[in-house]
C-alpha cells in the first residue's frame, strides 16, 4: 500500500487553502499553519476587483473556478462599467466586466469562503521554520503571501517595489461602477482605484511605485487632493507591497506558490485566480506526479507578457496615459473586451515588444 504523504502548507491564504481544498479531494489532509490569529487577519477589509479582460484566455474567473476546481465563490457584486482617469482624459467601459469580492478577515472574504471548502483545521498563531517543517514533513508547500522565504533561498527577483495606502470611504456610489486614476504626480507608474462595497461604502486605494513610507504619504494627499470627493474616510491602512518572480518553483521538497511563487501579476498587482490555480496545482503534483511548471504555466506565461508591459509603462509620462486611453475609447477594443475571448494581454504585449523594442529592456525568467 501507498504511504500517505506527510504534507505541511504554511499560510492560510488564497494559495494554502486552495492547496489544502485539491488534497482532500484526493484523500490527503495536510498540516496547516498560519501565523495570524485568524484567516485573513494580517490584510485589512477591501474589496477587489476581479476585470475579466485581467484573467485571459479565461472569460469568466467565477465560472473558470467552479468548473475547474469544484469552487463555488460568491461575489458581492458584478462590475458593469470601469471609469478610467488619466491626467487630461478619461474612458468608460460598459458591460459584464467582472466581479467584486472581499479580501480581508471578514466571513464574506474570499480566504472565509474557501475555508468553508475544507475540513482540515487550521492551527492559527503558529510560527514556523520551512527548514524544520521540510526536514519533518514530505512536502512542504511555501504559501506565506511573503517573499521572505524564497530570498532566504536565493531564488527571488524583485520586479516592483512598491506602497499601498488605502481607505474605506463613505459616501454615495454606484455598486456596479469601478474607478481607476492613472497620473504620475501621485502613482508614478502605479495607479489609483475604487471598487465599492455597495452603494454606501468602498475602498479607495493608491498603489504607488518606488517609494517608501513618507513619500507614500504624500502622493496620498495629492491623490484625495485631486478627487476631491465629499466623503467620510475611515479605516485607513498602509503596506509596502512588493512583487516578483522566482526561478525555480520547486525546491527540493518545497513548493512556492502565491506571491512567494510569484503568482501576482507586475502590471496591476491582480493575483486571486492565479494564486488560487498555484495552490491547486501543487497539490496535483505532489499526489499525481505531475510537473508544477506546466500546470502553471499559463500563469507564468501571462506573468511574462505582464512584466514586459510593466517595462514599458514604467517610462510612460501623463501624456502616454493619455493616448493609451484613447485606444479604450475604440469600438474595436470595446468589443474586443466585452464580446471576445481574445487573450487581449499576448496581443498587447506583442505589440509593445515590436512598437517598443528599443524602448523596452527584453524580460526573461
Amino acid at each position: 500500500m501507498k504511504k500517505t504523504p506527510r504534507i505541511a502548507i504554511m499560510g492560510a491564504g488564497v494559495a494554502g487553502l486552495a492547496c489544502a481544498y485539491e488534497l482532500e479531494k484526493m484523500g490527503v489532509s495536510p498540516d496547516i499553519f498560519e501565523m495570524a490569529k485568524q484567516t485573513g487577519s494580517r490584510g485589512f477589509n477591501h474589496t477587489l476587483g476581479w476585470i475579466n479582460l485581467m484573467y485571459r484566455p479565461v472569460q469568466d474567473p467565477v465560472i473558470h473556478l467552479k468548473e475547474k476546481y469544484g469552487l463555488n465563490l460568491r461575489a458581492m457584486e458584478e462590475i458593469r462599467r470601469v471609469n478610467f482617469y488619466t491626467a487630461n482624459n478619461s474612458a468608460t467601459l460598459e458591460g459584464k466586466l467582472g466581479y467584486i469580492f472581499l479580501s480581508g478577515p471578514d466571513e464574506r472574504a474570499i480566504t472565509s469562503q474557501l475555508k468553508a471548502h475544507i475540513e482540515t483545521e487550521i492551527q492559527y498563531e503558529s510560527i514556523t521554520n520551512f527548514r524544520e517543517l521540510a526536514r519533518d514533513y514530505d512536502h512542504v508547500v511555501v504559501a506565506t503571501g511573503t517573499p521572505e522565504i524564497p530570498k532566504l533561498c536565493g531564488i527571488w527577483n524583485t520586479d516592483i517595489s512598491g506602497y499601498v495606502r488605502g481607505a474605506t470611504v463613505k459616501g454615495n456610489f454606484d455598486p456596479k461602477t469601478v474607478g481607476m486614476w492613472m497620473e504620475k504626480a501621485y502613482s508614478q507608474s502605479g495607479y489609483g482605484y475604487f471598487v465599492p462595497w455597495n452603494d454606501r461604502k468602498g475602498s479607495l486605494i493608491l498603489n504607488m511605485l518606488e517609494v517608501g513610507e513618507y513619500g507614500a504619504k504624500l502622493c496620498w494627499d495629492k491623490f484625495i487632493d485631486s478627487l476631491g470627493w465629499d466623503v467620510e474616510y475611515e479605516e485607513f491602512y498602509e503596506t509596502p507591497h512588493n512583487i516578483g518572480h522566482i526561478s525555480k518553483h520547486q525546491l527540493g521538497n518545497l513548493y512556492f506558490v502565491g506571491l512567494a511563487g510569484g503568482f501576482i501579476d507586475p502590471l496591476f498587482a491582480f493575483g486571486s485566480i492565479e494564486c488560487l490555480a498555484s495552490g491547486a496545482a501543487a497539490a496535483q503534483s505532489i499526489i499525481k506526479g505531475k510537473d508544477f511548471t506546466e500546470l502553471t504555466h499559463m500563469w507564468l506565461r501571462r506573468n511574462q507578457q505582464l512584466l514586459m508591459m510593466r517595462r514599458y509603462v514604467d517610462k510612460f509620462r501623463d501624456e502616454d496615459f493619455d493616448r493609451a486611453f484613447e485606444v479604450v475609447k475604440t469600438p474595436g477594443f470595446r468589443s474586443l473586451v466585452t464580446r471576445t475571448n481574445i487573450n487581449i494581454i499576448y496581443l498587447l504585449s506583442k505589440m509593445t515588444n515590436t512598437f517598443a523594442s528599443k524602448k523596452v529592456d527584453r524580460v526573461l525568467y
